[in-house]
């Protein structure tokens, strides 16, 4: 969403011309403060060209509603109220509940997280997760990230189902921007990584989108009217590294089985 002046539902781009601006604008107030860090009603009522009378009126309801919260330095931060909104978004972001004991069964294996994503657009989300106790990265992989798809193991091996047409048209314009030292940011050097996972079967993210991170994915061959979707492991490099063929190997047998999973309760339905 575009942070603008405050102006009327039209310039703010609405659809519909009974929109509420009050709850645009406390939207607005939820958006900005979730991007920025130390923030307070006055620096906040200039960003968002909105007085500083409705700001506090904005802003302290949101507190009052728990939706933003105040630090100990007295600035604004998202509240505890948004958390269960959060979960009820997980339940619903994930359309394979049939394979979360796979999921699980995965993460034990490798010790990890194992997670399952979708290509929606150039972003991947993830659908679904499960950590085994302890793993590293479980708070940062988790239902609902979404993440730039060039920079992601899930993101490559989706890409690779696609043909050549739509790769083209999904690379056309596409800034393929560096989140770490080892993003791919060039077209020709993307369209090999994605040559080589259609004909091993895999993809691999060696810290190319966070740093301290690697992982490991896998298609997932799903029915006619599901969405295409992939499973994958998060995991420190160094245990990659260590006993990387066991890894590639309990994912693509993983895949293999949901593949499978999904497929029997299509028949069966």
């Amino acid at each position: 969403m575009t942070i603008g002046p405050d102006a009327s539902s039209d310039q703010n781009g609405s659809q519909h011309r009974d929109a509420l601006s009050t709850v645009q604008r406390a939207l607005r107030v939820l958006e900005f403060v979730a991007e920025h860090e130390e923030v307070y009603p006055k620096a906040l009522a200039a960003s968002l060209g909105l007085s500083l009378g409705t700001t506090y009126h904005l802003v302290n309801t949101l507190l009052d509603e728990g939706y933003l919260a105040r630090t100990a330095s007295r600035s604004l931060t998202l509240g505890d109220r948004l958390p269960l909104l959060l979960a009820r978004l997980d339940r619903r972001l994930d359309p394979f509940p049939e394979l979360s004991g796979e999921l699980a069964s995965l993460a034990a294996a490798v010790r990890g997280v194992a997670v399952i994503g979708r290509l929606v657009g150039r972003e991947i989300t993830i659908a679904a997760a499960q950590s085994f106790p302890g793993a590293e990265h479980q708070r940062l992989l988790r239902p609902g990230l979404r993440g730039p798809a060039h920079t992601m193991a899930l993101g490559k091996v989706l890409m690779a189902s696609l043909n050549k047409r739509q790769v083209n048209e999904l690379l056309d314009d596409w800034p393929l921007v560096a989140l770490t030292s080892r993003t791919v940011t060039r077209r020709e050097i993307l369209a090999e990584s994605l040559e080589l996972t259609r004909r091993r079967g895999f993809a691999l993210d060696l810290e190319e989108g966070v740093s301290g991170l690697t992982c490991v994915a896998a298609p997932i061959l799903t029915p006619v009217g599901r969405p295409p979707a992939a499973i994958a492991v998060g995991l420190p490099p160094e245990q990659f590294e260590f006993e990387a063929d066991r890894l590639v190997g309990l994912v693509v047998a993983s895949a293999r089985r949901s593949s499978n999973i999904l497929a029997v309760g299509q028949a069966g339905s």
